[in-house]
């Protein structure tokens, strides 16, 4: 990264503090909760613009609806819960099909604090200048250290940060275009248990017994990385808006380093430590909103978004000394994101808002792993604006997310196979997650 560009470490130290590593937050892990106004509209319609520049992170060609300067300073809590019922476990059958013993993980979900800062300079009537600060991918998981799956996870953590300058151009009264350049950055933290006892039996250690001696495994990892979002806003009449957005994929290959922990003498050649490389990529996405003012102070809002999933197929490590790769497959599928939502203002102090949204699981019962458990989900949200007067307000939302219950079903399978030594685990995941979210408005 140009040095120009690069945040001083104390910044980012504190960026990443505050970023959200939430389970099942949105499709995959990716995370929604980038406008806590447009919340409130489960963010039906934010592509088209929502009340205040938090739109320019789903949009950027949005920023021209504004005049003066803005800046937003808002953070979303996330309140997940992810627990597994009905679990079993076992090991490969030639490893003797043993049962795993354990705990069934407990609550796998982690709280979170999303924050967000956005801010916008009008340097024309025509003309915006924006710089936005996010969140807009996490994931948060982490089990007991002895539960019945701890052989693929017990704790995943990946924190991203997002920086990006925005610029929108009002061609006419109808038509906007707008770009951002990206700089993302991604920490991740991986760990899991090794059945060293499994790995000795299989390579004819003596000694070696499978349950017997567990180990640890522990993969760290960041990168920056570099991408770009295009926007374009059309207002056919005063009253419809419709908007257009494209966010670019990043792949990331994670430059950092995997420590064991439990290694038996005989075996510590085959698992040094070392440098690592984890490989995961994080998807476009393409989005489509409208709004329309069917009624002085109501706004009907409709959004429909996708996010090309498709791109992640595993999440691969990579290891410097030349230790077998590791794979956990995904094989996961594109996402739809459908919402409807609709925006009351009364007057110039209050704005009251509802939503409701669907969207999509990337994964399948057949690919479904503990890291994460991703499931179709159905966003209920309300909110509520309040203005102190033109330069100030707060906005106030909450949304409560019902989770379909999701099936867990990994197959060990014959040697060579990724889950060969991780073993069989099975059950059921019942999760819900809560989402309060507040931010203040300063026009200056």
């Amino acid at each position: 990264m140009p040095r120009a560009l690069q945040p001083s470490r104390a910044l980012l130290s504190l960026l990443l503090v505050g970023s959200a590593t939430g389970t099942l937050m949105g499709s995959g892990f990716q995370l929604r909760e980038q406008s806590p106004s447009a919340q409130g509209n489960a963010f039906a319609g934010i592509s088209a613009g929502g009340t205040d520049i938090g739109s320019m992170f789903f949009n950027v060609a949005t920023l021209t609806r504004f005049e003066g300067n803005q800046a937003v300073l808002g953070f979303s809590s996330i309140q997940p819960s992810a627990r597994l019922e009905s679990g079993q476990a076992s090991r490969a059958t030639l490893l003797g099909a043993t049962p795993v013993s354990g705990s069934a993980g407990g609550d796998a979900g982690r709280s979170a604090i999303l924050p967000v800062a956005y801010a916008l300079w009008s340097a024309s009537p025509d003309l915006k200048l924006g710089l936005s600060v996010n969140s807009p991918f996490g994931l948060g998981s982490e089990y007991e250290a002895n539960w019945i799956g701890r052989y693929h996870a017990v704790k995943s953590q990946i924190k991203v940060v997002e920086i990006a300058p925005n610029v929108a151009w009002r061609l006419d009264s109808h038509w906007s275009v707008g770009a951002a350049l990206v700089a993302r950055y991604v920490d991740a933290e991986l760990t899991n248990a090794v059945d060293f006892g499994a790995v000795g039996a299989a390579l004819h250690v003596p000694g070696s017994v499978p349950g017997a001696q567990d180990g640890t495994a522990k993969v760290t990892g960041h990168q920056w990385k570099y991408g770009y979002k295009l926007g374009v806003l059309f207002e056919p009449t005063q009253q419809v808006r419709l908007g257009a957005a494209y966010h670019s994929r990043l792949d990331f290959a994670l430059q950092g380093e995997v420590r064991y922990e439990g290694v038996p003498t005989a075996l510590k050649a085959a698992f040094p430590d070392g440098g690592s490389s984890p490989r995961a990529n994080q998807p476009a996405t393409a989005s489509l909103g409208i709004a329309w003012e069917a009624a002085p102070g109501l706004t009907l809002q409709a959004e429909a978004a996708q996010t090309f999933w498709n791109c992640f197929q595993d999440i691969r490590i990579e290891f410097a000394s030349g230790q077998s790769t590791s794979v956990t497959e995904e094989k996961w599928k594109n996402t739809w994101f459908k919402a409807l939502g609709t925006t009351w203002k009364p007057n110039a102090t209050w704005t009251f808002r509802a939503g409701l949204a669907k969207d999509q699981a990337a994964t399948s019962d057949s690919y479904r792993t503990p890291r994460i458990p991703d499931a179709d989900r159905t966003w209920i949200s309300g909110g509520l604006g309040y203005a102190f007067n033109r330069a100030l307000g707060l906005d106030l939302s909450y949304s409560h997310i019902l989770v379909k219950d999701s099936t867990l079903n990994l197959k060990a399978g014959s040697p060579g196979t990724p889950d060969f030594f991780r073993g069989n685990v099975s059950g059921t995941y019942r999760n819900r997650i809560q989402v309060l979210a507040l931010q203040a408005r300063y026009s200056f």
